[in-house]
């Protein structure tokens, strides 16, 4: 790691957030405007127009607009003329930090350091389906030098890009709000919307419908909608009375990837008992009314959606992969399973629904758990922390560990 930047103390940094989504983002958002909060000249730099964008310039925070998204051949000239734009942009605004998160930002970091003033740069892994794609993974692995700090969003993710040769790696959980949510809020009025009783079992999966071009996908989505479909029938045979929910849509607008899911729950047989309720933004209210939360990805970070269901302290089922274990340990605070095995799935969840004593106790130790792993102000704590332990030199905070935790 370079160390020839000079020692940050601490005076205020300047630094230059970078993210490839104006969808969504919560995660960066919070980032961004924490690192604010705490007297440092922080830049976001997003890919275009959108409701991430809107909502950082409503917070105060200085948002540029630089279009890197698209790697088709035709829309290099436009990525090289974006690059050529933050290039531009680090030299004016001179940071300390270039802090770029998804791969496509990351990559767009890592070629702008090519020719622009070295500040630390800094890349945060969200997540790692890119290293399935040929393309991307050659990428990643031929411009990974150029990286001073590496944040796995998880520990998976950092050992993963240690692996990958990685030169300096460290882990900082993306936080949240984590006090927003109040587990004593009643699930009535939810449960009122289906005609459902209060003792009525529910379960639910909250999530984007993300569709992908990617071979490993085709059959399932990353996030495994298809897996908690699958898993219904059995469900059903187990807890006959239960209700099912999927809660989300696609990300983009485009409704053929649902409607295939709900073709998929008509052709099992469920249709039924599985509600798709669509992009809700009540999420306390639905959180309220479900007994369950399931998260069968094939591939996750820690997860905003199980840490949100933890929180509200209900039982939650995820899939054994990513940074899933860092928010779910096993037989402690909820259930991990096999991905991509449905029997596992529904079997783990008929455990929870049969249990409810159970249940309970591990949602509250879920929530303790959370609120102190994923606490925003945590998160950028421990971020300004890497930051300045980077530009002085030292060795950097290894934070996020389990052990940390009252148990």
């Amino acid at each position: 790691m370079s160390t020839n930047r000079g020692g940050a103390g601490e005076r205020p940094l300047r630094v230059l957030q970078v993210t490839s989504t104006a969808v969504g983002g919560d995660w960066f958002h919070d980032q961004v405007t924490g690192l604010a909060r705490r007297g440092h000249e922080v830049c976001a730099v997003v890919p275009g127009e959108g409701p991430l964008t809107a909502r950082l310039r409503a917070a105060g925070v200085r948002t540029e607009v630089v279009p890197m998204s698209g790697w088709r051949p035709r829309q290099l000239p436009r990525v090289a003329a974006a690059q050529l734009r933050l290039v531009r942009l680090i030299r004016r605004f001179r940071p300390d930090v270039v802090h770029g998160h998804l791969v496509k930002a990351n990559i767009a970091c890592r070629l702008a350091s090519l020719a622009a003033p070295r500040p630390l740069l800094v890349n945060q892994i969200a997540g790692v389906v890119h290293l399935r794609s040929p393309l991307f993974n050659r990428i990643d692995r031929a411009t990974l030098p150029r990286v001073d700090v590496l944040i796995g969003s998880c520990h998976a993710f950092a050992d993963r890009y240690r692996q990958l040769g990685a030169r300096t790696t460290t882990v900082s959980h993306y936080g949240c709000d984590v006090h927003r949510l109040d587990p004593t809020a009643s699930g009535q009025p939810f449960r009122a919307e289906f005609g459902l009783a209060a003792d009525t079992p529910t379960v639910g999966m909250l999530a984007h419908m993300y569709r992908s071009r990617l071979q490993a996908f085709q059959d399932i989505g990353f996030k495994g909608h298809e897996v908690f479909i699958d898993a219904a029938p059995r469900l059903l045979d187990r807890v006959p009375t239960a209700h099912l929910f999927v809660v989300g849509d696609e990300f983009t607008g485009d409704v053929g990837y649902r409607r295939r899911l709900e073709e998929r729950a008509a052709r099992l047989g469920v249709a039924e008992r599985m509600h798709f309720t669509g992009r809700r933004t009540d999420v306390q209210d639905v959180l309220a009314g479900l007994d369950v939360a399931v998260t069968p990805s094939l591939e996750e970070s820690a997860s905003y959606a199980t840490v949100e269901a933890l929180l509200m302290e209900r039982g939650v089922v995820a899939s054994d992969v990513g940074g899933l274990p860092d928010t779910v340990q096993h037989g402690e605070t909820g259930l991990l399973v096999p991905p991509a095995d449905p029997g596992a799935l529904a079997d783990a969840v008929a455990e929870l629904l049969e249990a409810p004593q159970q249940r309970a106790a591990m949602g509250r130790l879920g929530r303790d758990r959370c609120l102190h792993l994923f606490d925003i102000e945590r998160t950028v704590a421990d971020v300004e922390a890497i930051y300045r332990a980077a530009l002085d030199g030292r060795p950097l905070p290894q934070s996020g560990r389990l052990s940390e935790v009252a148990r």
